[in-house]
């Protein structure tokens, strides 16, 4: 394979892809736990577990979603296809996601579960194929973080737009009905993103390779070379530890907002001067990663993020002003985590091929969203479980006041811990992974 340029209509085509991703990822992993509690109406411990539940089956299935894409073969492409078809599916998955059922008891709780796996499956057929094309349309490692910075900033416009117009679209369509809101929500969303897949798959090809289906290797000799790759590890406990810590502090932020603060009108802007500073930080991070290399780029975002979570814990907020400062500053730290982990992945793949003449693509990526679902279920319990012991009761101002300050307690200790080991598991990285930026041509095939 040879290294190649990428144009910026690819690079565009490929970038707003992730915008339409994130309206659903963003959309879920910011509502539905506020969905299930203060709509439906179910407690926390057993929204905890739906939650949880769903996310969990989602990271199962991305490992085999990936070793099937990778030998899948068609016109359109291995990746392509699972994108253009599964578009449509995926919308119609995501409204009635956000549907309140006319059901109690047991059959509540199984159709939401059952409704919650349609829609991740529908999910991982979408987004392990879309990630995966990343070391399909280049192999050179500086274009790859020019892709992935494209990518990130769709993501991160995905993010804002359903960060800072979601409880709008709820609170002006519902009329005071939140239940009618989210359905609004949830075909805005779907609609948006049939139309912006259907760009992306239109614009990106995928480059092509000189092996068969048949040729690639089997399960076992993945698995191996999987284990063997030890940067893909290191980059896989750091999501781990992002993963849990962000869901957690995401989805208190919201009841934080509407509990501990009375600012439940103003949750718009506070999740979109959240996500905004993200996105206005991407450039620069992006910028950072070319000149002081990856690793010491995410260091310094990690210093970002722990200093901002520690003022966060301590300083007593008391004003809308406060919060959105705050919120700001860690926003800025934040929007280095995507740009530096989604480009940093695709090396381990080289490094992975140089290591054991294995390529395994879309496995990796399969592996990897199991590794951020997996840290995603499990904050959804704990959080689920903290909210029940605390004896949270949806709209309950004064037990939600009391319950999430000691929420954020018990956060903002942990937080100090995962953010330092962060810092210390992504250290090797580009040391290890060397030999992938001198190994500029591979036998084709791998």
């Amino acid at each position: 394979m040879i290294s190649s340029t990428v144009s910026n209509k690819v690079r565009a085509a490929y970038g707003i892809g992730d915008y339409a991703i994130c309206l659903y990822w963003s959309g879920v992993g910011l509502y539905l736990l506020y969905f299930y509690t203060d709509v439906v109406g179910i407690t926390p411990l057993l929204a905890g577990w739906i939650y949880a539940l769903g996310i969990a089956w989602d990271a199962i299935t991305d490992p085999f979603m990936g070793y099937l894409a990778e030998r899948t073969r068609t016109k359109m492409g291995s990746y392509r296809p699972y994108i253009f078809y599964g578009a449509i599916p995926l919308a119609l998955s995501f409204v009635l996601l956000f549907w309140v059922p006319p059901f109690e008891g047991i059959t509540l709780f199984i159709f939401l579960l059952t409704v919650n796996l349609l829609h991740r499956t529908c999910f991982t057929i979408v987004s392990v194929p879309y990630s995966s094309l990343t070391a399909r349309i280049t192999d050179d490692s500086d274009e790859r973080t020019k892709l992935t910075t494209a990518r990130m900033i769709g993501a991160s416009f995905g993010t804002l737009s359903v960060s800072a117009l979601g409880f709008p679209i709820v609170l002006w369509f519902g009329g005071g009905d939140e239940a009618i809101g989210f359905i609004f929500l949830g075909m805005v969303c779907g609609l948006t993103a049939i139309l912006i897949l259907s760009i992306t798959v239109r614009f990106v090809k995928e480059r092509e390779f000189n092996f068969s289906s048949a040729q690639i290797p089997s399960f076992s000799k993945v698995s191996r070379s999987v284990a063997q790759n030890y940067p893909f590890w290191i980059v896989f406990g750091s999501i781990l530890i992002l993963g849990s810590t962000s869901i957690m502090f995401n989805n208190n932020l919201i009841y934080y907002v509407k509990y501990s603060l009375d600012l439940h009108e103003y949750q718009g802007l506070i999740l979109g001067v959240s996500s905004g500073a993200a996105l206005l930080a991407i450039p620069f991070w992006a910028y950072a990663a070319l000149k002081i290399g990856k690793r010491n780029s995410w260091m310094a975002a990690m210093v970002l993020l722990l200093v901002g979570f520690l003022i966060f814990y301590f300083y007593p907020i008391a004003s809308l002003n406060e919060l959105l400062l705050v919120l700001g500053f860690i926003g800025i730290g934040n929007g280095a985590t995507g740009v530096l982990f989604w480009s940093m992945l695709p090396d381990t793949i080289e490094y992975g091929e140089w290591k054991t003449k294995v390529r395994t693509e879309s496995s990796l990526y399969g592996f990897m969203t199991f590794a951020q679902k997996g840290a995603i279920a499990f904050a959804a319990i704990l959080l689920g479980m903290a909210l029940t012991l605390i004896g949270f009761e949806p709209n309950d101002v004064i037990i939600g006041v009391n319950g999430l300050s000691l929420l954020d307690a018990s956060n903002g200790a942990r937080l100090y811990g995962l953010m330092r080991d962060a810092q210390e598991i992504i250290f090797d990285i580009e040391r290890d992974s060397v030999p992938l930026t001198l190994t500029v041509s591979l036998p084709a095939g791998g």
